[in-house]
């Protein structure tokens, strides 16, 4: 009776796994009295056979074999068409014959002696529109 009482205090301190521990420990105090012949009863009879388990995670890839040889050459393609005539110049510029009205453009420049920039300006319009 005291084996149970100290189990019981054993399990209201430590909790449930005070109570494991209390049981493992006192195992042989608590177990109850031998059987008059103390033999070991036959066998049961055998349980009904479980399911199959799951398939598990596949694994990880192995490593790459080595290249194949080379696949033998393609047929040969069509041959190509050819190119389009390059369209006509659509304008042409110029300073006179001017087809409309002209703009001035500044064609050249340069620093003179006094270090002065000198720009030479020119007159170009659209001579074939």
């Amino acid at each position: 009776m005291r084996n149970w009482v100290v189990t019981c205090i054993v399990a209201l301190v430590f909790g449930s796994g005070g109570a494991v521990g209390a049981v493992a420990a006192m195992h042989d105090q608590l177990q109850g009295e031998q059987g008059p012949d103390g033999l070991t009863g036959a066998r049961g009879q055998a349980g009904i056979a479980g399911s199959d388990g799951a398939d598990g995670a596949n694994g990880v890839r192995g490593r790459h074999g080595l290249a194949g040889r080379p696949g033998r050459a393609g047929k040969p393609g069509q041959p190509g068409k050819a190119a389009p005539k390059a369209p006509p110049a659509a304008t042409d510029l110029g300073t006179a014959n001017c087809a409309g009205s002209s703009v001035e453009v500044v064609t050249k420049a340069r620093i003179n002696a006094a270090r002065k920039l000198v720009i030479v300006r020119k007159r170009l319009c659209l001579v074939n529109p």
